[in-house]
């Protein structure tokens, strides 16, 4: 009996971790559809898709005690999804520190939040203050997520050029762009027209082997005294 017992219980406990595998390779063949979607710009049902697969790694750090760091990856992918759709309201907490609302484990989620912040800033900046007001938003959103941060390049780039151009505009060596956003994406802004025909460029062609020499086999150095 206790044979047969061993038996049935190993098979149990191969079972659930067979439909373990399959619902974990199941949720990783939705992100990847769903970060393919985001990469060609083809929002539609990603948002869907990552709630879904939220609501299983909630599940998983409540009754399994996975950890919070798939759960938090989701969450920043899908502020990301509606970053690039410029859906900043949706991402941004309604609290004075938005960043500082955002677990502090979750540095990605905060960059995100803080990217929003200061792109609505700008968005709805209308004059030179409110300009300020958004570079300085954006500056102290950066801070903070290099404060929970080993280590961020781009969030320690984004700090230093808001804070150069917060100084230019304040001694007045750059005037505000007022002019709203262009449809910037996952990609970056769009290439601007060819230039014009006629323009000479100056060629830098390389020396071929026998133009360069043979280095090494020059002339003996000839000592002095």
């Amino acid at each position: 009996m206790k044979g047969i017992a061993s038996h049935v219980l190993g098979a149990i406990v191969l079972m659930l971790l067979g439909g373990g595998c399959l619902v974990v390779s199941m949720i990783e063949r939705q992100m990847a559809e769903a970060q393919q979607r985001v990469t060609t710009l083809q929002y539609d049902g990603v948002e869907e898709t990552l709630d879904n697969v939220e609501r299983y790694f909630e599940y998983g750090t409540r009754l399994l005690w996975i950890g919070d760091e798939r759960l938090n990856d989701v969450r920043a992918r899908k502020a990301a999804s509606q970053y690039w759709q410029r859906q900043y309201g949706s991402i941004i907490p309604q609290q004075t520190n938005p960043v500082g609302a955002i677990a502090a484990d979750n540095l990605e989620l905060q960059f995100v939040v803080a990217n929003a912040a200061y792109r609505m800033g700008r968005a709805e900046a209308t004059d030179q203050a409110a300009t300020l007001q958004a570079i300085v938003t954006g500056i102290n959103s950066y801070l903070t997520v290099l404060r929970n941060a080993t280590r961020h390049e781009t969030a320690a780039y984004n700090y230093e050029y808001l804070a150069r151009l917060r100084d230019d505009i304040e001694k007045r060596r750059v005037t505000p762009d007022l002019s709203k956003d262009g449809e910037d994406g996952p990609f970056g802004e769009e290439g601007g027209p060819p230039p014009e025909e006629g323009i000479q460029f100056k060629l830098l062609i390389p020396l071929d082997t026998e133009e360069m020499g043979n280095p090494g086999k020059g002339n003996p150095i000839q000592r002095r005294g």
